[in-house]
């Protein structure tokens, strides 16, 4: 199946992600006086001297805002979005740079990602721009901006290798150039920015050895790549699938097909992140259980951008294991890590930043008995007193991918990935409005009811995931009972004004376990229902504790809903009969440890 994009508008959204968008509307997106600090470090070019990252804040939160107001349509989240693209217009220099790093500094640490992310950001920008002569200022400066590093970086004589723009991981970072180069040429149908692009996919992303040559063996798994950094190298990847995308070159699609098969095998935990030592590729599947952990693990970037390498990865393939991926990774680690309790943070590191500030995002995940708000992820100062990091900038992505991702376009009509309650404006494969209200308290709640309005009757299919976790689902068209199987379901018929679908799936508790070869395979299980892993916390249940549950020969698990008070704003709380007769509650590990202290220590590994 060929699955595309669709423009699609969300309305009377409900749930976890409503809840979600409202969040980082309330507390990053709106802010005025955020959006022009960031743009404020492109006139006073900072980053140069301490190879910082500042120049990446400004690309990262547009990108995130512009997806997630491509599918509100949030005329004030537009205007603060606008205002901002024409205060960064202002910064580009009289060479045509926007960057962080003065001339004489340029071209080292991380200059080139962060100039990524200005080409980035006006490019996402570009998808709900409504003022056409705004469009065309920044086309023309994206192309000043491009020009100005094809005449720096390059292979010709005089000019230097990408893969020395940077000391940091063998210029993987760098080397994510790549996916705004192909989208400029898109836009612009200049060949020399594809060239470049060519250019960037020859040397292969990393110094220390070609990591789309080890993809197309497809021998090694990513931990065992010349460069693990996981977040860059998935950007990388993902600049990757954009190449082939234009060019159609097979030989990119094995690579990029192979690498996303790899890190789902090897590289996610129970929660739908990757990276247990610091944000790096470690073999995570088997690493997840450690519990000594030496530092910081489960990056909420890392966590993000896995999210947007399935999305690129689902449209690439039609295959439903990446968007049951992108789901995992949305409803656990993603939900985790938003600051609901906005719980304040030190920069222990720099004493220019240790006044104690709110950032909407934690940086960091535990996954066996740990707490949360550990570190800040990729911090730097603003010159103020004030400070932001990398994990905060990325958040509104997250939800972007699930808006942008939820429904859409099959060759033969509508798909639906995920169960968003709300109303969904579409159209119908002949172009006619389509109108979809999702009924649901999904995901924690097995039913979905979707109702269709049309203008007029019409034949097309409509395809619905049954997510991998489901061990029995029921689907029915009317009353009229239709067979189901794990993956997509599409049912093709006359549609009718009126017609309902009811979807029903199977919430009943797993048990699972760490997969063979696990750092102490034999002292864990983690308890999941439906796509939602459950955690205990230390003001209900001891993490520290072992909890022997009762399972039958299945690994399922019974399990009454109960109340907690003593947890704020959960979002569902089993009860899970033990041994020993006695039971003990969990709670959705989205809600789990939200205290950042020992009061609310957490764990989804729990010692069996």
């Amino acid at each position: 199946m060929v699955l595309e994009r669709e423009t699609i508008c969300y309305a009377d959204l409900k749930g976890a992600l409503a809840k979600a968008i409202t969040f980082i509307k309330e507390n990053q997106i709106m802010d005025v006086a955020l959006w022009r600090k960031c743009v404020e470090q492109f006139r006073i070019r900072p980053d140069g001297k301490k190879r910082a990252w500042r120049g990446e804040y400004w690309g990262k939160m547009m990108r995130g805002a512009c997806m997630i107001q491509s599918c509100t349509h949030d005329d004030e989240l537009y205007r603060v979005l606008e205002d901002s693209v024409h205060d960064l217009l202002t910064t580009q220099d009289e060479l045509g740079r926007f960057s962080t790093y003065t001339v004489e500094l340029e071209f080292n640490g991380w200059d080139m990602w962060c100039r990524k992310y200005v080409l980035l950001g006006f490019q996402y920008f570009l998808e709900i721009c409504r003022d056409g002569l705004l469009k065309e200022r920044i086309v023309a400066a994206m192309c000043r901006h491009a020009d100005y590093i094809l005449d720096k970086i390059g292979s010709e004589k005089g000019k230097l290798d990408i893969l020395r723009t940077s000391r940091a991981w063998g210029a993987v970072n760098s080397s994510s150039i790549l996916e705004p180069m192909v989208r400029l040429y898109r836009l612009t149908g200049v060949q020399k920015y594809l060239d470049f692009a060519s250019y960037i996919v020859d040397r292969g992303f990393c110094l220390d050895g070609n990591l789309i040559k080890r993809a197309l063996e497809d021998v090694r798994i990513p931990f065992e790549y010349p460069s693990v950094k996981a977040y860059e190298i998935m950007s990388c990847f993902e600049g990757l699938i954009a190449y082939y995308e234009v060019t159609g070159i097979e030989i990119y699609k094995i690579a990029a097909l192979n690498f996303g098969k790899k890190v789902l095998e090897t590289e996610v935990s129970v929660i739908g992140c990757s990276g247990c030592t610091h944000e790096l590729f470690d073999h995570t599947s088997v690493m997840q259980t450690k519990n000594d952990y030496p530092g910081i693990m489960q990056e909420t970037c890392v966590t993000v951008t896995l999210m947007k390498l399935c999305a690129a990865l689902l449209k690439l393939s039609g295959d439903a294991t990446y968007a049951d991926q992108i789901e995992q990774s949305f409803y656990n680690a993603y939900l985790g890590c938003l600051n609901t309790h906005h719980k304040k943070v030190v920069s222990e590191e720099q004493p220019e930043m240790d006044i104690p500030q709110f950032l909407p995002f934690d940086s960091y995940s535990p996954l066996t008995a740990g707490t949360r708000g550990r570190k800040v992820g990729g911090y730097q100062s603003f010159g103020d007193g004030s400070f932001y990091g990398c994990c905060a900038c990325i958040g509104a992505a997250g939800i972007g991918v699930m808006l942008q991702n939820a429904c859409m376009r099959s060759e033969h009509g509508v798909v639906l990935n995920f169960y968003l309650p709300g109303n969904i404006d579409t159209t119908t494969p002949s172009g006619k409005p389509l109108h979809l209200a999702i009924d649901t308290a999904y995901p924690y709640d097995g039913k979905v009811a979707v109702k269709l309005s049309l203008e007029s009757e019409e034949r097309f299919a409509l395809t619905l995931r049954i997510p991998a976790w489901c061990r029995k689902a029921g689907l029915t068209v009317n009353g009229e009972v239709h067979s189901t199987q794990n993956g997509y379901v599409t049912v093709t018929r006359i549609w009718k004004n009126g017609d309902t679908i009811v979807l029903t799936l199977d919430m009943t508790v797993a048990r699972i376990l760490p997969p063979v070869g696990a750092e102490n395979q034999n002292l864990y299980a983690a308890y999941r229902r439906g796509a939602i892993m459950l955690a205990s916390d230390r003001r209900i249940s001891d993490p520290d504790m072992a909890h022997p549950i009762v399972y039958d020969q299945n690994g399922l698990v019974e399990s009454r809903s109960c109340d907690c008070p003593e947890i704020p704003d959960h979002e569902i709380c089993v009860e899970l009969q033990q041994l020993d007769g006695t039971s003990v509650r969990l709670v959705d590990y989205a809600s789990a440890g939200k205290t950042w202290d020992e009061e609310s220590k957490c764990a989804v590994w729990l010692y069996r």
